[in-house]
């Protein structure tokens, strides 16, 4: 039996992970999602959906806290999705307003679901707290620096979390991310290598088939993944990423 709590439902990676989920059957999903959004109906043993979560807002958390605590009857992991959508574009031409969101909807999100379901958590015997980072963090991209320091702070509290409450029976695990191939990214990346991005269907069942499964023993690590492309390995971030010269 998997039991999962999956954050920004709406998202096309977390719609991935829940309808793979639904063909294993033996499942106990809690979905969340800020907007309205109605989840397909499906196999699981258990599910339960819970729209218009504000994860920056502490009663909300609290009410996602209470239906966790509710709705499963054992250990269960949190697939953390929640992070708005950025487009490359030099600092000095974003808001702060932008800056400031995604802060917000990546880390901030994180403390806040971490803080108020680790109790639960605990209560029920333990699991895994998985959040996504992005490989920009290692390669330090231009045009970047609010979404790849947002998923830096997201891998330092992920080891932090590992090493607090591993006593207690929690692990946590950062998924590193490479491009991936959602209908946004391809619109934007045309001239991409779109067949090796890796896709919603193959991350969900990475993350079902082995980060889930891993012993808690595992824990405070970014994995990154990766795969293989010509463009990638052997042509430099401006040949893959065309700009016009916007910085004056």
């Amino acid at each position: 039996m998997q039991r999962i709590l999956v954050t920004a439902a709406s998202s096309d990676l977390a719609k991935a992970l829940v309808r793979i989920a639904a063909q294993q059957q033996r499942s106990q999903v809690l979905t969340v999602s800020r907007s309205t959004f109605v989840v397909p109906a499906s196999q699981y043993a258990a599910h339960h959906h819970m729209n218009g979560i504000d994860l920056l807002q502490e009663d909300a958390l609290s009410d996602l806290a209470c239906t966790a605590a509710s709705f499963f009857d054992g250990p269960f992991s949190i697939i953390h999705f929640a992070g708005d959508y950025w487009t490359h574009k030099p600092l000095i031409h974003t808001e702060l307003s932008e800056i400031r969101r995604m802060m917000e909807s990546h880390y901030l999100t994180l403390c806040g679901v971490a803080k108020y379901l680790a109790p639960v958590m605990i209560e029920k015997g333990g699991g895994r707290l998985v959040a996504f980072s992005c490989n920009s963090v290692v390669y330090n991209y231009p045009d970047l620096s609010p979404f790849t320091s947002a998923k830096a702070a997201i891998e330092s509290f992920v080891r932090s979390f590992a090493n607090e409450y591993a006593e207690v029976g929690l692990s946590a695990t950062a998924i590193a991310l490479p491009t991936m191939r959602t209908e946004k990214v391809l619109a934007e990346k045309t001239r991409g290598d779109h067949e090796n991005y890796i896709s919603p269907d193959e991350l969900a069942r990475i993350l079902l088939e082995q980060t889930l499964k891993q012993d808690l023993y595992i824990t405070g690590n970014i994995t990154r993944l990766v795969k293989y492309s010509d463009s990638f390995y052997h042509k430099s971030y401006f040949l893959r990423n065309p700009r016009e010269k916007t910085i004056p």
